[in-house]
């Protein structure tokens, strides 16, 4: 035992002192060992490299020696200072022994927190050709520094790849990869294992594989003497998916690749797997049960004129793919699918087929087939017949802003033509979609206010680029639908951004809510009808409706029977000879509304009222913002014939002070109650029924500009009395009213009336007075002028010549926006 013990002591003494040998050497010749290392690899070195700290350690790699380089910048070879590598810590291990004897013989490399920027430029030189070449064109390697490495260990590594002359960007990164280096010759085998992740690959202007993260284990055979790395069957882990790789790649006479692969227990999301994150980000939890298969393949030439074929078999038979948080599931799944092209980077010989797609979603039967060709300039055939249950639908692929699903739609429909087609009028109708879809009592709620759409119903029956409305009708929020005519460049319309769309048919109602509609179109469905809303009329949207509608609401107007034309087209909507019952009568509405510039909508209209009751005009239109005269004091059928024009601002409020108008009217059963101006005439006339005035049939040409009602004289017979009333009133409430009136007053006037009175040589007097202020503050006084009668011409004159403008301007305008019927849904191609 005692001799056991002695050996152990004495043992363990001489590791001690080997040990403490080894370090105290370092220590002391640490300098010298980096020195001659140093020296040694710079007659290698073609590029300047700049190292922060040099050190040697025999704790890094314990027992091997260490020479750690911290801080390291190693420029690239093409002109200029670039970098090719810059490293955090560069250690190399070595044998202390052979260090010793001059050897430096690298058998380990540890890399951490580096970045290497490998480039070709145009001219298809490289910038990682940082060793000096010998006389014969060969690389110099360094005469003692050679390299038998068993384990290289890389940390926080990240590697860009740039090839200009063949549009590659590449770049790759790994948290942790280990792997060792044995030769034989001019034969290395490389095992690797460790993760990488795929950031970017960029191949002419197309992206494969961006983000992904693999787990790699692989065994590489490369030959020097013939420049060939051969794969052998190797392993690449993507989340739950593994794929066997294996192949050459030779660049001795040119690049040559021959690239296989298969997935490994494969399920549906090993195909998921392989596709952008974008595409994938809401499949990614779903997950399939049966026989799924998948195989790739690349074989070629890579140089600038030429790239490797490409090919990819993948599929499933008899298959049930789910959501495991979902109820819905497809049974029965089987996919035929393959994409190949003779050149991996000419994307104009690539073919994507996913043919005999069938399933069983929730019972209902599917059938389906997808071919396209060419993706630069995509040439699409494909097929869809089933019918499907809307809810079963939403349920497998939730859409967050669609709530409450139910119904289902019988599709039996076929496209074949090139997308590039669509997008010019002369050439859409060379691409062929047939087929119908029947719409079968759909329901949902749509977006955060949860809009209802109910019982929409109806057939579509497509033909090329447009589709064909037969009795599709539905409920959208309060208001209802029925529609029959058709919808012209719909597939492009819904293809593309920024396409016209035509829409020509008849359209039915019983009830539709313009304040609910507006606000679903322009503003918050939940703010109610007095929210504010920016109106706008899109260049793409094209319409020609002939509307039937029952009753119509904005607001606090209420219209019954509302028939006629509405027309959009070029942010322009048109009306001719709408009619409608409403405030208690009937209106003929035609007109132009001009939305191009959209902070400024231009109105141009004419109105024929029948029999509208007077004060449910002021009503509806809010007493025109004002109180002096309210609906509570009107009464009366106005028949009236009215052109104006104005200006709208996005939220449908007037620019009053575009206002232009001429409105020739007729009042019968006319009453005035309870004015204030009328019961102060008292003082003046004195007769108490000035407060309840009704009159008999009333006329006169009215006429609205620069924010000015212009009333040329017009005659009053009433109850009570006969008057004559002219004058102005203006928006912002100042008025200038000129009364003449009988005087019946026995009694003597005093010395100012006298003045303001006019004996018409029958014996009848006439009272001439004025009502002049604002309607807040306002005064009522003997007309005494001298010019009474002239003042009554000057305001005739005045009106007749503002009338005259109006009109022809009027004209004009008709005529710069007039739109001809047979071009109406014609436009511009595209380029």
């Amino acid at each position: 035992m005692k001799t056991l013990k002695k050996i152990l002591f004495y043992t363990g003494l001489t590791l001690a002192v080997i040990f403490v040998s080894a370090v105290v050497s370092v220590f002391l010749f640490k300098d010298k060992i980096i020195n001659q290392f140093v020296q040694e690899a710079n007659k290698s070195l073609n590029t300047p490299v700049n190292i922060g700290k040099m050190d040697v350690s025999i704790f890094e790699k314990f027992p091997e020696l260490s020479i750690v380089f911290t801080d390291v910048y190693v420029e690239d070879s093409h002109p200029g200072k670039y970098p090719l590598l810059t490293a955090k810590t560069i250690s190399f291990q070595l044998n202390p022994v052979e260090v010793w004897k001059g050897i430096y013989t690298i058998r380990g490399l540890q890399i951490r927190d580096s970045e290497a920027s490998l480039k070709i430029d145009a001219q298809g030189r490289n910038n990682y050709t940082i060793l000096k070449e010998t006389d014969d064109g060969k690389q110099a390697a360094s005469g003692t520094v050679s390299f038998e490495l068993k384990n290289v260990g890389l940390k926080n590594t990240k590697v860009h790849y740039g090839n200009i002359a063949s549009t590659e960007d590449l770049t790759f990164t790994s948290e942790s990869l280990i792997a060792s280096i044995t030769t034989s010759g001019n034969i290395y085998t490389i095992d690797a294992d460790g993760q990488l992740t795929t950031e970017k690959i960029n191949i002419d202007g197309n992206s494969y594989l961006g983000g992904k993260s693999f787990d790699v284990k692989s065994t590489l055979l490369y030959d020097d003497a013939n420049r060939n790395l051969t794969i052998n069957p190797s392993t690449l882990k993507l989340k739950q998916s593994a794929f066997l790789i294996s192949g050459t790649y030779n660049w001795r006479d040119g690049n040559f690749i021959d690239l296989r692969t298969e997935g490994e227990n494969t399920d549906i999301q090993t195909i998921f797997s392989l596709l952008p994150e974008s595409m994938v980000k809401n499949l990614e939890k779903y997950q399939s049960k049966g026989d799924v298969y998948f195989k790739a393949k690349v074989k070629g030439e890579i140089s600038k004129r030429k790239s490797p074929s490409f090919s990819v078999d993948f599929g499933f038979n008899d298959a049930t793919i789910f959501h495991p948080d979902f109820k819905t599931r497809i049974e029965q799944a089987s996919l035929e699918g393959s994409f190949a092209s003779s050149e991996v980077s000419d994307l104009r010989m690539a073919t994507l087929v996913l043919k005999n797609i069938k399933g069983i979603l929730n019972g209902e039967s599917f059938t389906a087939n997808f071919v396209m060709q060419n993706f630069k300039d995509p040439e699409v055939i494909c097929d869809f017949k089933g019918r499907m249950d809307a809810a079963s639908v939403f349920d497998f692929y939730p859409v967050p802003a669609i709530k409450d699903v139910s119904g289902s739609l019988l599709a039996d429909v076929s496209f074949e033509g090139k997308i590039a087609f669509l997008k010019r009028r002369a050439t859409a109708q060379r691409v062929s979609t047939q087929g119908t879809i029947e719409l079968q009592d759909i329901n949902l709620q749509y977006g955060d206010d949860r809009i209802p759409l109910q019982h929409l119903k109806g057939s579509l029956q497509f033909s090329n680029n447009d589709l064909a409305l037969s009795n599709v009708s539905c409920k959208l929020g309060n208001s209802d639908f029925l529609l029959n005519g058709f919808f012209k460049n719909v597939i492009t319309f819904l293809l593309f951004e920024d396409q016209p769309i035509g829409i020509e048919t008849d359209l039915k109602s019983d009830y539709i809510d313009l304040n609910q509609l507006f606000a679903i179109g322009f503003g918050n469905p939940s703010s109610g009808k007095d929210q504010q809303y920016a109106f706008n009329i899109s260049r793409n949207i094209n319409l020609n409706f002939n509307c039937d509608v029952k009753s119509l609401e904005y607001k606090r107007f209420h219209a019954r029977n509302l028939k006629g034309d509405l027309l959009v087209k070029n942010e322009m909507a048109v009306s001719r000879n709408i009619t409608l019952n409403t405030m208690g009568g009937d209106l003929t509405l035609s007109g132009i509304l001009d939305d191009k510039n959209k902070k400024a909508i231009d109105v141009v209209t004419t109105l024929k009222l029948n029999g509208i009751h007077i004060d449910s005009v002021f009503y509806v239109f809010e007493n025109f913002r004002q109180d002096f005269i309210q609906d509570k004091h009107l009464k009366g059928e106005a028949f009236a014939d009215v052109n104006l024009e104005m200006v709208l601002k996005p939220d449908l409020h007037l620019f009053s002070e575009t206002l232009i108008a001429d409105i020739g009217v007729v009042i019968k059963h006319g009453e005035l109650n309870d004015f204030e101006p009328m019961q102060k005439l008292k003082r003046y006339v004195k007769d108490d029924g000035l407060s309840q005035l009704r009159f008999s049939d009333l006329k006169n040409d009215i006429h609205i500009e620069k924010k000015t009602i212009y009333i040329p004289q017009m005659e009053v017979r009433t109850n009570v009395t006969s008057l004559k009333v002219s004058g102005t009133h203006t928006f912002d409430q100042n008025i200038d009213y000129r009364i003449i009136t009988p005087l019946r007053q026995t009694k003597s006037v005093d010395l100012e009336a006298k003045s303001a009175i006019e004996e018409d040589g029958t014996g009848q007097s006439k009272l001439y007075l004025k009502i002049t202020g604002t309607t807040d503050n306002y005064r009522i006084q003997y007309d005494t002028e001298a010019v009474k009668k002239k003042i009554v011409n000057d305001l005739k004159n005045e009106v007749k010549e503002l009338r005259e403008a109006f009109k022809n301007k009027g004209t004009q305008k008709k005529k710069e926006v007039e739109l001809q019927k047979d071009e109406y849904f014609e436009w511009d191609e595209q380029p």
